[in-house]
């Protein structure tokens, strides 16, 4: 009783701690630029690590009007900026504890000028893992994360080493997809073996990610780098539909990471690595809410989805890295009924000091229900080209472009608003990092 207790201050508190974490962010890349390390890179004290990781630099866009303004924002548009600025942010910080048995925690903080200027934890876990059985590897973990489904979002804090932005999928995983976790692995190292393969099996039960898929069916998906904070609140267009019946109780606002109908989720994965050049992910996620419950202003939405991704190591220089999602959500007495996919492939080149990454993005939204006046499909792609500069190990500087194509029947929901629509966006940036 006492650790439920515990769970439900945590989390209806959230936003009132919130503000605590931009100083604590603040506080401390301030005191990694200043301060001379003497110690290994990312080593505070012998039990005690931490990473981090910033971008400062000017955005700008082609869409600066007020209906296609970020989500958000309140707007229809899906890039997270729809205006020329100055932009500091995402501020990541992460703090591995580690001891001399086989647990240890981790802990990661963002602060971002978008949504609010939220900042706080967007990761929190704990984790055993004792010495290795007949040589295979046992592993637990519990807390709030993201599931391994990435192969992208490989850098400090969930955050991708190829470009600013994520692929569609990873940045709808980076908004709606966390939550109480307790995660079970166990895998088979094929060096253990004097193997070639490696196998990894995955099995995670969950609760408190019951509004999964609110901001897919309307919204559609989007392409951005924000990822919301434990506790967080997402909000997007305040669309007609939603303020008459049948969808007159669903909020413009969404709340994630929250448990509404009492429903265990669950997800299950397994990994495969060949000689350390090929990996391949496949999971099955299921959070088996109860889509007629309404509760805490919000409703429970059914979500399933399949999802697999690749990684290709082609040459000494030359990556391949791919994601495919497939699934469906219903919310109500099947009031919206979502089928959705989406796909992105991407290369990475690195030659010395340079570094190149091209990555197109393809997803597709089908409306299956029969509300009146409530039309979720959509689809688009998108193209986006990145060159990094490494000027030392702690800078980098960062050229992106963005080109998004986007179908979202929603905006018809507003006279003249239109559906399809083009959004540029270009960004140079300088990324610092400490790890």
């Amino acid at each position: 009783m006492s650790r439920l207790v515990q769970y439900k201050i945590t989390n209806a508190h959230a936003r009132l701690f919130a503000p605590l974490f931009a100083p604590l962010c603040g506080l401390l890349l301030a005191l990694l630029v200043l301060q001379p390390w003497q110690s290994q890179a990312g080593e505070l004290t012998s039990w005690l690590e931490l990473q981090a990781k910033g971008e400062f630099g000017w955005v700008q866009h082609s869409e600066q009007n007020d209906n296609l303004a970020a989500w958000w924002q309140r707007g229809t548009g899906q890039l997270a900026i729809n205006e020329d600025r100055l932009t500091t942010g995402p501020l990541l910080a992460a703090l591995q504890v580690n001891t001399d048995t086989a647990w240890s925690a981790r802990l990661h903080l963002s602060h971002q000028q978008a949504q609010d200027d939220a900042s706080g934890v967007t990761e929190a876990w704990l984790q055993y893992q004792p010495l290795p059985f007949n040589g295979y590897r046992l592993k637990a973990r519990a807390g709030w994360f993201y599931p391994a489904l990435s192969l992208e979002n490989t850098d400090t804090v969930w955050s991708s080493p190829y470009s600013s932005t994520f692929s569609a999928i990873n940045s709808w995983y980076a908004e709606e997809l966390r939550a109480k976790t307790l995660e079970f692995n166990i895998s088979r190292p094929g060096r253990s073996f004097a193997s070639d393969h490696s196998w990894q099996g995955v099995l995670g039960v969950f609760r408190g990610n019951d509004p999964l898929g609110s901001l897919i069916s309307w919204r559609g998906f989007a392409i951005h780098n924000l990822q919301t904070r434990i506790g967080g609140r997402i909000d997007f267009a305040n669309y007609p539909s939603l303020r008459r019946f049948p969808l007159d109780l669903q909020p413009d606002w969404v709340e994630p990471f929250t448990e509404l109908d009492d429903h265990t989720g669950f997800y299950s994965g397994v990994h495969y690595l060949y000689q350390q050049n090929t990996e391949v992910r496949w999971y099955h996620y299921d959070n088996r809410a109860d889509p007629t419950v309404f509760r805490q202003g919000q409703y429970a939405w059914l979500n399933r989805f399949e999802q697999l991704a690749f990684q290709q190591q082609l040459t000494e220089r030359l990556r391949f890295v791919s994601q495919w999602l497939d699934g469906k959500t219903e919310m109500g007495f099947k009031t919206v009924l979502v089928d959705y996919q989406a796909a992105y492939l991407l290369l990475n080149y690195q030659y010395d000091q340079w570094q190149a990454t091209v990555r197109y993005d393809h997803w597709q939204q089908w409306d299956r229900d029969d509300t009146i006046g409530d039309d979720n499909s959509g689809r688009g792609h998108s193209w986006t080209l990145a060159l990094q500069y490494q000027l030392s190990e702690q800078w980098t500087v960062l050229s992106e472009f963005s080109r998004m194509n986007s179908h979202q029947a929603s905006r018809g929901q507003w006279q003249n608003w239109p559906l399809q629509r083009n959004f540029y966006q270009s960004q140079l940036s300088l990324v610092w990092r400490f790890d």
